[in-house]
């Protein structure tokens, strides 16, 4: 028995546009996703998602972002925000990116969870551009291929259903109670009871071997395990897959998921490593190359 109870709306037999919000629930989404941002419309945007939620317990059919996306209404944060309010979602973080994301770019989503970042940013990147999507829960690697199939993005946005970590293997994977975009590797310790086991991957040989020639923007987001990802790939990645843009998650240690590094040890690593920060938000640090590497 799967473990996803919405296993059966990401099959290939389940084609985009049989999941159209109806009724009230898809009257009250149309109307949380309608109002403008700032003050004082997001308190009547939150107070309609509510309304909406409230009617819909199964994954809708939505246009966000020039693509036809499916998503699930709660058991992720993220994908909430992107269901109900896509304009509110990281947006100081989209506003610095957009700026250096163009036809042709190449973007890399590590903890890609439903594909916030991948779908957004190949928005920018267009057909012409390469857009490599990681993640390692089976259940939400099956839903961003399902939606990667819906608008025959094959071609420019590739799923790689894996965890990446120090060094390939494996891994168990702990679900989020509530919010799968906390859903984090065990890192070795085996046995839990929720757990349960995961491909590891060490980025710098996935891009290459998925054939990218650089790195435009790299998203790193694998609660408080981001130097496991970053620091492998560093010491051992050609200068030319450098990104010259750098997301990552820096909102300090979770207590059940402790890193050997702090935050501000890896943000003072990345910094002299030659990156300048160039925006703090409560959760993210964006980053941009500065200088040529000199590790």
């Amino acid at each position: 028995m799967s473990r996803d109870p919405f296993a059966a709306f990401f099959s290939d037999g389940g084609s985009w546009g049989t999941c159209r919000p109806r009724g009230w629930g898809g009257f009250w989404l149309k109307v949380s996703r309608a109002f403008p941002g700032g003050w004082p419309w997001n308190r009547f945007a939150l107070l309609t998602r509510r309304l909406a939620r409230l009617r819909l317990d199964s994954p809708v059919d939505i246009r966000t972002w020039g693509f036809k996306l499916r998503l699930k209404p709660r058991g992720s944060v993220s994908e909430a925000r992107i269901l109900f309010l896509p304009r509110y979602w990281d947006r100081a973080e989209r506003r610095v990116l957009e700026k250096w994301l163009a036809p042709g770019s190449v973007f890399v989503d590590v903890g890609s969870n439903v594909g916030g970042y991948a779908f957004w940013a190949a928005s920018l990147a267009g057909e012409s551009g390469r857009v490599l999507a990681f993640e390692p829960d089976p259940a939400l690697a099956r839903q961003l291929r399902y939606n990667v199939g819906a608008n025959g993005a094959e071609d420019y946005i590739r799923v790689v259903e894996a965890a990446v970590g120090a060094s390939p293997g494996k891994d168990e994977l702990l679900p989020g109670v509530r919010n799968s975009g906390e859903n984090r590797l065990a890192g070795g310790r085996s046995g839990a009871v929720d757990g349960f086991p995961v491909r590891v991957v060490a980025l710098a040989a996935a891009v290459e071997e998925a054939g990218l020639d650089r790195i435009d923007c790299l998203k790193v987001d694998v609660e408080g395990r981001e130097a496991d990802v970053l620091k492998p790939f560093f010491a051992v990645a050609s200068q030319r897959l450098w990104p010259r843009i750098l997301v990552i998650e820096l909102p300090g240690n979770p207590p059940a998921n402790p890193s050997p590094e702090g935050t501000e040890d890896l943000e003072r690593w990345i910094v002299a490593g030659g990156y300048r920060l160039v925006l703090r938000t409560k959760l993210n640090g964006v980053f941009r190359l500065e200088r040529p590497p000199g590790r």
